[in-house]
């Protein structure tokens, strides 16, 4: 049997009304949303305009330093060197000028600043132009590696009143070049004969490393953004024994509460080493 044909005339009809009120609810949320991101966006805008050097920023500043002090006051464990590591983020200099701020305020000494594209490294000068807008205390110093003459000869911080932090960055050749002019130097001994073969090992090639001028500590801890660890291509022979925290998935996102949070994480970690 054939089914029954529906009789137009019989559906009912539509709801004008109702259909009227769900197109004008649409409309408005999606006005709403809209707005939000364009607010978002101006915000962020804002946020580079703004230097350090005003009353609003540096008070800012000062605060999310005393939060960073006051919640590392028990703990005993901080990394001595930490790179802030970026992939394919594109660098936020204001940002990664307040990773400088908050490592002094936690007693780290060597902060190095790395990405694959050595962009960071060729645009320094937007790092250290916020840094010198900022206020400090007397005795507070940051020291930039390059312009350091004696941690260029002995990789050390100058001694002095106060804290330094020694401010570092790098690129894909930094530690290559080094290896590569070690392997020559070792080569040649071996060569002559003045070395041998069986003499070359861990603790040797650190030991030569550690000599070279311009050398700083192996990094305790590296800090990414996102979802992906990769090294891509960071100091290949210092890194053995690096540990690797993601901070916030996004640069942008990251605030002084990661950077907290990442350190407590750092400080509860155990290596333990094969023998």
């Amino acid at each position: 049997m054939k089914p029954d044909k529906v009789n137009e005339d019989d559906l009912p009809a539509p709801n004008h009304l109702v259909c009227l009120l769900w197109l004008l609810v649409h409309t408005v949320v999606t006005w709403i949303e809209q707005l939000m991101r364009l607010v978002k966006r101006c915000r962020k805008s804002l946020q580079h305009l703004r230097p350090f050097g005003t009353a609003l920023e540096s008070c800012r500043l000062m605060q999310s330093r005393q939060f960073v002090k006051q919640h590392l006051v028990p703990v005993s464990k901080v990394p001595k060197h930490l790179v802030v590591l970026l992939g394919p983020e594109r660098p936020d200099y204001q940002r990664l000028a307040q990773f400088i701020f908050w490592s002094h305020a936690a007693g780290i000494e060597y902060v190095s600043f790395y990405d694959h594209n050595g962009t960071i490294k060729r645009n320094s000068e937007e790092i250290k132009r916020y840094v010198s807008d900022a206020p400090l205390e007397e005795n507070d110093h940051i020291v930039w590696s390059e312009r350091s003459s004696e941690t260029a000869k002995n990789g050390r911080i100058p001694a002095g009143r106060g804290k330094r932090t020694l401010v570092s960055f790098l690129s894909p050749e930094n530690g290559k070049q080094g290896l590569v002019s070690l392997s020559r130097s070792i080569g040649e001994s071996v060569r002559r004969r003045d070395l041998y073969a069986s003499d070359v090992s861990i603790e040797f090639l650190d030991n030569r490393l550690q000599a070279s001028p311009g050398y700083v500590p192996d990094p305790d801890l590296a800090i990414y953004f996102g979802e992906v660890c990769s090294t891509y291509g960071l100091l290949p022979w210092q890194i053995r024994l690096t540990e690797f925290l993601p901070l916030s998935r996004r640069l942008q996102d990251s605030t002084e509460q990661h950077f907290v949070n990442c350190l407590l994480r750092f400080a509860k970690c155990e290596q333990r080493l094969g023998t």
